[in-house]
């Protein structure tokens, strides 16, 4: 027999995939850990993401408590995302969801062509 679930709990699961499952979340949560990185830095990293949608997801994640912005008042003003410990409470799923992917997802074969 299957085990029961309080609807409760599958409310709150189906709330975490939801958000977890927005494209390119999980990258940019994996990309700021375990340092804070600037907006820029990110772009960089995260290359295939637009600068709209980057703020999408930063202005969300942070919503959620899961990012942190932090203005850095030095000689030239800066802005940096980090993680909350909320947010680097996810990187162990991150990690564990990222092996599971290597050992079971295969890519069509274009992507895996281009390099991802």
């Amino acid at each position: 027999m299957a085990p029961r679930h309080s609807s409760q709990i599958c409310d709150k699961f189906q709330t975490a995939m939801d958000l977890l499952g927005k494209r390119w979340t999980g990258l940019i949560i994996r990309s700021i850990h375990p340092r804070p990185l600037r907006f820029s830095r990110l772009k960089e990293v995260l290359e295939v993401v637009g600068d709209k949608m980057l703020s999408e997801r930063l202005k969300e994640l942070e919503e959620t408590g899961i990012v942190e912005r932090r203005v850095l008042d030095r000689p030239v003003l800066r802005v940096e995302y980090g993680l909350t410990t909320k947010g680097r409470a996810l990187t162990r799923v991150l990690t564990a969801a990222e092996r599971w992917a290597d050992k079971w997802v295969d890519l069509p074969a274009q992507k895996t062509a281009r390099g991802r």
